[in-house]
C-alpha cells in the first residue's frame, strides 16, 4: 500500500471575492494497483461489501457511511440509524450510480471482486473517486486498515485496531508453532459446497492451524457451473473418503444469530447423513456450526478463534472467542452483541 499526503490549493470564488484556503490531498495505492487521488480527509463514503463497511465504521464512527449495498444494509439491528435512503445498489456487482452519486460521495470503495472498474468509467464525470479495498482478503487487513485510517484522518485508531488483531494472530502464531495440522471439512451454507485455495474462507482455515481437506482443488481446472473458489459444488463421496477430523457448517447470514436449538438441529442432520456415522469427525462429536456473518468478522480473525479453540482446545483453554466478537461488535461497531454465534456445548 502506497500514501502520499500533499497540499492542495483550493481556490474558491464568492460574491467577486477570491478566499484561498488550503485542503489536504491523499494519493493511495489501491488494492488493484491503481494510484487514486482523493481530498482528505474524507467524510462522506459510499461502501460495497460488508466487511469494507465495518472496517469505515470501525476507524471513521458511522457518519462517515453516506451509502452502502443493500446486502449489507439489511442486517437486522446492525446499522440503526441508517435507513433505506443510504442503499447504494444491491450488492458490489449491482451498483446503482444514481443513488451513488445523489448520496454526493467523496469516495467510493469497492472490493476487487466487485463492480469496480465500471464504477471507474461511470463516477468520472462526476468527480468521484473509486478506491478498491477487500475486507474480506485475511492476508490483507493490516494494509487494509492504514489505508482506511489515513483516509479518514484517524491514523491513531486504525493503528489500535491493527495491535488488536495482532493480539491475537500473533498468539494463535506463537502456540501452534511446531504443531500438525488437523484437517477440516468446511461446509457453506449452501450442503456439500466448500472453500478452495484462493478464498479468504481458505486462509482462515489454514491459519487457524488446519489443513482444508479439499486444498488439492485449482479451481482454474473447475466448471463454472459447480461455483468459485467461495462456495463450491463438492462429491459427497469425497469428504467421506478424506475422513476430516473435524467438520464446520456455516449456517445463518443474519446478524442475529441462528437460536441454539437451530445450531444443534444442523449438527444432528449433518451426523445423520449417509455414511457419516463412519466419520471420524462425528464418532469423535466434532461437528461444530458457525454463523457465517460472525466467521466473518474483523477479516475472519474471529472465525479462526472459534476454529483455533475447536481444533486444539487443550492449547487455547484460557482463550474466549465469544469475548473477542463481543468486544468487535460493541468496541468497534458501536451495537450491542446479540449472543453467540455459535452452537454452545454443555
Amino acid at each position: 500500500m502506497k500514501i502520499i499526503l500533499r497540499l492542495a490549493l483550493a481556490i474558491i470564488l464568492s460574491v467577486g471575492i477570491t478566499n484561498v484556503a488550503l485542503a489536504d490531498e491523499i494519493t493511495v495505492m489501491d488494492d488493484v494497483g491503481r494510484e487514486v487521488q482523493v481530498m482528505h480527509p474524507v467524510s462522506r463514503v459510499v461502501t460495497f461489501n460488508t466487511y469494507n463497511t465495518e472496517f469505515f465504521r470501525a476507524i471513521g464512527g458511522q457518519d462517515v457511511l453516506v451509502g452502502m449495498a443493500a446486502d449489507t444494509n439489511g442486517l437486522t439491528n446492525y446499522w440503526p440509524g441508517l435507513g433505506d435512503e443510504v442503499i447504494a445498489g444491491q450488492n458490489q456487482r449491482e451498483p446503482n450510480y444514481e443513488a451513488i452519486v445523489g448520496r454526493n460521495p467523496d469516495l467510493v470503495i469497492f472490493p476487487r471482486n466487485g463492480a469496480w472498474e465500471n464504477a471507474v468509467e461511470k463516477l468520472e464525470a462526476f468527480g468521484i473517486p473509486v478506491v478498491v479495498i477487500t475486507g474480506w482478503d485475511v492476508n490483507k487487513f493490516t494494509d487494509n486498515v492504514n489505508m482506511i485510517g489515513a483516509l479518514v484522518g484517524k491514523e491513531e485508531r486504525a493503528k489500535t485496531l491493527n495491535e488488536y488483531h495482532a493480539r491475537y494472530t500473533n498468539l494463535i502464531s506463537e502456540r501452534l508453532e511446531g504443531v500438525e495440522p488437523r484437517t477440516i471439512y468446511f461446509e457453506k451454507k449452501v450442503d456439500f459446497t466448500t472453500s478452495v485455495p484462493g478464498s479468504g474462507w481458505h486462509d482462515m482455515l489454514t491459519q487457524a492451524g488446519g489443513r482444508n481437506i479439499f486444498d488439492d482443488i485449482d479451481i482454474a481446472t473447475q466448471s463454472q457451473s459447480k461455483g468459485n473458489k467461495h462456495q463450491l459444488d463438492i462429491d459427497p463421496e469425497a469428504i467421506l473418503l478424506r475422513n476430516p477430523d473435524i467438520v464446520i457448517k456455516q449456517i445463518g447470514t443474519d446478524f442475529v444469530p441462528p437460536s441454539q436449538e437451530d445450531m444443534a438441529a444442523a449438527i444432528s442432520a449433518m451426523a445423520a447423513r449417509p455414511g457419516w456415522s463412519e466419520m471420524s469427525a462425528v464418532q469423535n462429536d466434532q461437528v461444530f456450526v458457525m454463523s457465517y456473518f460472525i466467521a466473518g468478522g474483523m477479516s475472519k480473525l474471529i472465525g479462526k478463534l472459534y476454529i483455533v479453540k475447536w481444533l486444539y482446545p487443550e492449547l487455547f483453554e484460557d482463550m474466549d472467542p465469544d469475548q473477542v466478537a463481543q468486544e468487535w461488535i460493541e468496541v468497534y461497531q458501536g451495537v450491542e452483541y446479540p449472543g453467540p454465534h455459535v452452537y454452545i456445548r454443555s
